[in-house]
Formats: C-alpha cells, structure tokens, sequence
C-alpha cells in the first residue's frame, strides 16, 4: 500500500505542480490567476465527489472509468487500492500518468518561456504559438 500511496502521490504531485507553475507563467495579477484556475478547481472536484463511490465499491465501471483519466488517476488509484485492483491497470495507469505529467512538463516548459520569460499578454492565442513554437 505504501508503493501505492507514494507512486501515485509522486505523479499527482508532479502533474498539478507544473500545471500550477504553467498558469502562474502567464498571470500578471491574482486576480488573471483566479479567472484560470476556477475551471480547473471544477475538475478537481470530479475525482473527490467520486472517491466516496470508490471507497465503498472500487470496482464500479465509473471508479474504473474515471481512474484511466490521468488527472483523477492519483485519487482514484489510491482509493482503490485497498481493493487489490489487477497489476496491469495499476502498470498502465502508472505509466500513463507519469506520460501525461511529462507532456505537462513540456508545455509548461514552453509556456513559461513564453509567458514569464518575455512581456507575452495572456491569451489562448499567445499559449497556442508558444506551444507550437511560433513566435
């Protein structure tokens, strides 16, 4: 279990953290930073509303389900845990996770070039082409 609590904690960790840093890269004020994390906030509710379900029976479909999402994976995984879930969905969730946290680590990477780096004003437009690359 303890595996369990530290792969999953680690990954989380490290998906919301660069996340986090990503959107403070393009915030001036608070106020910016507020406006883009209220939709996030609202996704990371999902996982908690579920997680009551997942601590009762973990082997519901939507426990199952929304587990494969790697933004829900570190409160889902965990949760289920306790109930020996199979090794290949604990593999395949590990890896996609630490797969999605490496894209974020990427775009959060050019994001912040983008943003904190250089007087970029924030808009989808200034995120798309940092990116692509685009200048």
């Amino acid at each position: 279990m303890v595996f369990y609590f530290i792969a999953y904690m680690v990954g989380g960790y490290l998906m919301y953290a660069v996340l986090f840093a990503a959107i403070g890269a393009f915030c001036e004020t608070p106020r910016d930073a507020q406006t883009l994390m209220g939709p996030i906030m609202m996704v990371l509710v999902v996982p908690i509303l579920v997680m009551q379900m997942a601590l009762r029976t973990p082997d519901a479909i939507v426990v199952k389900v929304l587990s494969w999402i790697p933004l829900f994976t570190p409160f889902l995984m965990s949760a289920r845990a306790p109930a020996h879930p199979p090794m290949i969905e604990i593999v395949l969730t590990l890896i996609g996770m630490f797969a999605a946290a490496a894209l974020m680590v990427w775009i959060a990477g050019r994001a912040f070039r983008a943003g904190a780096l250089s007087d970029v004003k924030l808009s989808w437009k200034s995120f798309g082409r940092a990116i692509t690359g685009r200048a």
